[in-house]
C-alpha cells in the first residue's frame, strides 16, 4: 500500500475511534488514483474516492496536506450528519 494511504487509514483510526474506517479499493504502490476509502459509524457511511491527477503531476509536498484534509472531511461529515441511515460519497 502507498504510504499516504497508511498515513490516512492510521489518522481517521484516531479521529473516529469507534468508526469501522477501511479501504473498498485499496491504493497500489504508486499513489492514491482508484482508490476509495469508507468509515461508517451508526449506519451512516462516508467514501471518498481519489480520482485526482496521476502521482507525478502532483509533489510530494502535498501528501501530509492531503491527510488533513481527508480525516477533516470525514470528521466534519460525522460531526453535521444527522440522519440516521445517511450516505455520502465525495470524489477528489
Amino acid at each position: 500500500m502507498h504510504d499516504i494511504g497508511r498515513q490516512i487509514m492510521l489518522r481517521l483510526r484516531e479521529a473516529l475511534p469507534y468508526a469501522r474506517v477501511y479501504w473498498e479499493r485499496e491504493p497500489g504502490g504508486d499513489g492514491l488514483r482508484g482508490s476509495a476509502i469508507s468509515a461508517e459509524l451508526e449506519k451512516r457511511k462516508f467514501t471518498m474516492q481519489f480520482d485526482g491527477p496521476p502521482k507525478e503531476e502532483c509533489p510530494e509536498v502535498l501528501e501530509p496536506a492531503l491527510v488533513e484534509q481527508v480525516v477533516d472531511d470525514f470528521v466534519d461529515f460525522f460531526a453535521r450528519s444527522i440522519y440516521p441511515k445517511e450516505k455520502f460519497t465525495r470524489i477528489i
